[in-house]
């Protein structure tokens, strides 16, 4: 599994959340009250990120990201990285990015990478 790289930084605490998935599945019925069942017990979490790079940043974190042998394989494979997921602070997550990245050019230097991954619990 791939490592974020230690000269990115992590994510900006603005804009940063994140929110459960459900893990039920749930069945309505034609009269009474819906069945609900567990549908698995691994937690999943969906977390919006932030980051702000420099060009070169930007550059190691372009290259990261498209690297099928040692990084996300274009968002596809996972790595591990540290996030602060709830009150225990700054902790290694297994995480994956959902969908693409955007970017944005903020200054003349800095860019402003935003994205949602999904954070395994394991």
């Amino acid at each position: 599994m791939a490592t974020w790289p230690t000269t990115l930084p992590a994510p900006l605490i603005a804009g940063y959340g994140f929110s459960a998935q459900d893990q039920t599945l749930r069945t309505e019925m034609e009269t009474g009250t819906p069945r609900v069942r567990r549908r698995t017990s691994a937690r999943l979490d969906k977390l919006n990120a932030d980051w702000h790079f420099t060009e070169a940043q930007f550059d190691t974190f372009r290259d990261f990201f498209d690297d099928a042998t040692t990084g996300l394989a274009g968002g596809a494979s996972w790595c591990t990285m540290v996030l602060k997921v709830g009150a225990g602070g700054a902790a290694s997550y297994d995480a994956r990015f959902v969908g693409a990245y955007s970017a944005e050019l903020v200054s003349g230097t800095m860019w402003r990478v935003t994205a949602q991954l999904e954070v395994r619990h394991v």
